[in-house]
């Protein structure tokens, strides 16, 4: 059995994908393509002010229409290039709740600083068809990390639809102190289906923290 190491001051078995490697060394741009999402998971840390509401940031920068790719377009390439970024997250609410807008994202960033651009998305399953999937990979998307519902397992099989594609797949899922015999299942049905699976530490803020006390967890 392989042993853990401690990398980026994460554990980890095997190598760290990609998309990891460039977002701890700070060479990741993070597209917040919108807060629209179809689930409503109890643990969600995002701020009200994008929680539910169709609004784009990037880096934490606004976007004051974010159906003018004009403004999109010109803030992505400044903020990449004022940080030397060498690739980009592209992350939600959910970006499939926005397929037409994610789609052109990764067009106009692949258009701009070229293949080895890396891109990875985060998306849930509720969304996930091949038609979707297809216009992501054709897009130039390299890598896409699921968000299983750790309650409700009748989407998981969507998941398969990913291995179609020549990209990276991967599951990534907070930590839920109740949760082990889940964590056990996904990783056991899937562990020749995706090339990496990302654990993270159950994340507290302003909009969970009175659900996530309820629950009985302690920070």
């Amino acid at each position: 059995m392989e042993e853990f190491s401690n990398c980026y001051s994460s554990f980890n078995v095997g190598e760290l994908t990609r998309g990891c490697k460039l977002c701890v060394k700070g060479f990741k741009s993070v597209i917040f393509v919108t807060g629209i999402c179809p689930r409503d998971c109890f643990y969600c840390p995002i701020s009200d002010q994008k929680k539910n509401n169709d609004r784009l940031f990037v880096n934490e920068v606004p976007v004051l229409n974010p159906d003018d790719f004009e403004e999109i377009s010109s803030k992505m390439i400044d903020e990449a290039r004022s940080h030397n970024s060498k690739g980009a997250g592209i992350t939600g609410g959910d970006p499939l709740s926005k397929i037409d807008r994610t789609v052109r994202i990764i067009k106009i960033l692949k258009k701009e600083f070229g293949k080895h651009y890396h891109i990875h998305l985060y998306t849930s399953l509720d969304l996930v068809n091949k038609n979707n999937l297809s216009r992501l990979f054709l897009a130039g998307l390299d890598e896409i990390r699921f968000h299983l519902d750790l309650y409700d397992s009748r989407l998981w099989e969507r998941l398969e639809l990913a291995r179609e594609f020549s990209w990276d797949v991967g599951i990534e899922i907070p930590l839920i102190p109740d949760l082990k015999k889940k964590y056990i299942e996904v990783i056991e049905r899937f562990k020749g289906a995706v090339d990496f699976f990302n654990l993270n530490e159950l994340e507290i803020s302003d909009t969970n923290c009175n659900k996530i006390l309820e629950r009985g967890y302690e920070l």
